[in-house]
């Protein structure tokens, strides 16, 4: 299923937790199917924005945030701008632009918003968090530092806030000489100035780009597989192929585990269509040619997570479309805020799931965001795939709420 991801660059090895407390976990072990069930629910529309509407165009979609003034703040990742959105559906104003002065980005990756409502935009290279208020006045610009050193090669992908800090993720980039690039991978808890707290995953590469040669496992991080609650805790799919969950708190402990069995099966053509056309176009941003690519034989375990209002965790599994029951385009598991496996839910319509993207708003709102993977590729100068889409259509945001 589509989520809003940022793929980046090319990284192998594996991800690397670095938490306290690991002895002191508990382990919630889940069986494959959940206590309640399959649940199919019907989505009812609520507005729409976008589409064939004049008056508001959406290049890309990267993130979508709910505000404490209950407003909706979308960034645009092509226009480099965030628009706001009542909770009726209204557009009240368009932030930030396109530039190098104060509150403006370049093709920003990511977003998150602070408790009193600031508005941070991810910068995605050179990386930077560009905060503004919400009617758009600059407040800050901050860097990533590692003890008192701001990094000079990195980009950042991901960013949340927490109650003790906020959660920076990105790539630093060392160069050697020669063909030879050092990658790291991380996900780090920083003060509001961007310096590391501590560091809670990580994963690195030497590239050789006389070989280049992009693989899905190679490129595969935490960006889609993380969230945080509520309460502040931060909940990590670190394993692409695992069905596990890591909640810690902000200084890194884990304070539990939460696994479920899955058994993912093997991908289907279109599947891997798309797999391959993602690698394609982070390949089309490289300077070096592209040698080959690879990728897996399935899904990730684990697609996406959200954690709603009521600490109940929503999650995209690795399944294929056969697995949906009929009449359904998606479906989530849902765990309770134990993190027993509770229910599966499956929306009932016709979207696409491998290209329009979903997002579970924390008060349990359902956005759907159609044609999100062939505005991805438009953006990174890829080629779309004829068979499917010929033409681009105007990427459309719709509000649905789940009827009980």
């Amino acid at each position: 299923m589509l989520h809003h991801r940022n793929v980046a660059v090319l990284c192998l090895g594996v991800v690397m937790i670095l938490a306290t407390g690991a002895l002191s976990q508990t382990v919630i072990n889940n069986p494959a199917q959940p206590a309640q069930g399959i649940q199919k629910v019907s989505l009812v529309e609520q507005w729409r924005i976008g589409g064939d509407d004049e008056d508001l165009f959406f290049g890309t979609v990267g993130r979508i945030q709910m505000g404490p003034d209950g407003n909706l703040y979308i960034l645009d990742g092509q226009l480099s701008q965030v628009q706001v959105i009542s909770p009726d559906g209204e557009h009240i104003a368009s932030l930030s632009k396109e530039g190098d002065g104060p509150g403006e980005v370049r093709r920003p990756g990511d977003m998150y918003l602070s408790d009193d409502g600031t508005i941070n935009i991810l910068n995605g290279f050179p990386g930077k968090v560009v905060s503004i208020t919400p009617d758009g006045t600059p407040v800050s610009t901050v860097g990533y530092s590692i003890d008192g050193k701001q990094t000079q090669f990195g980009v950042f992908i991901r960013g949340m806030a927490t109650e003790n800090g906020i959660i920076l993720g990105g790539i630093n980039m060392t160069f050697g000489g020669g063909p030879l690039s050092e990658q790291n991978y991380y996900l780090a808890r920083c003060d509001a100035e961007g310096n590391e707290i501590n560091r809670l995953a990580e994963k690195s590469n030497t590239i050789d780009y006389s070989d280049f040669r992009l693989t899905e496992e190679s490129m595969d991080f935490i960006w889609a597989r993380m969230a945080a609650g509520p309460d502040g805790q931060i909940y990590l799919g670190l394993d692409r192929d695992q069905y596990s969950i890591s909640v810690m708190d902000p200084d890194g402990t884990v304070n539990r585990i939460i696994n479920r069995s899955l058994d993912i099966p093997a991908r289907s053509d279109r599947q891997k269509k798309i797999a391959t056309q993602i690698i394609e176009a982070v390949a089309v941003n490289y300077q070096a040619p592209l040698q080959g690519l690879e990728i897996e034989d399935k899904e990730p375990a684990i697609g996406n997570i959200t954690v709603t209002n009521d600490n109940h965790i929503w999650v995209s599994p690795g399944v294929g479309d056969e697995a949906l029951p009929a009449g359904t385009w998606a479906i989530f598991d849902v765990f309770d805020p134990d993190g027993k496996f509770e229910k599966q839910v499956a929306f009932e319509g016709s979207f696409n799931r491998n290209r329009d993207s979903i997002t579970i708003l924390p008060d349990g709102r359902i956005l759907v965001t159609t044609g999100a993977l062939d505005a991805f590729l438009n953006q990174m100068g890829a080629v779309n795939d004829a068979d499917e889409q010929p033409e681009i259509d105007p990427l459309e945001i719709i509000c649905f709420k789940i009827e009980n």
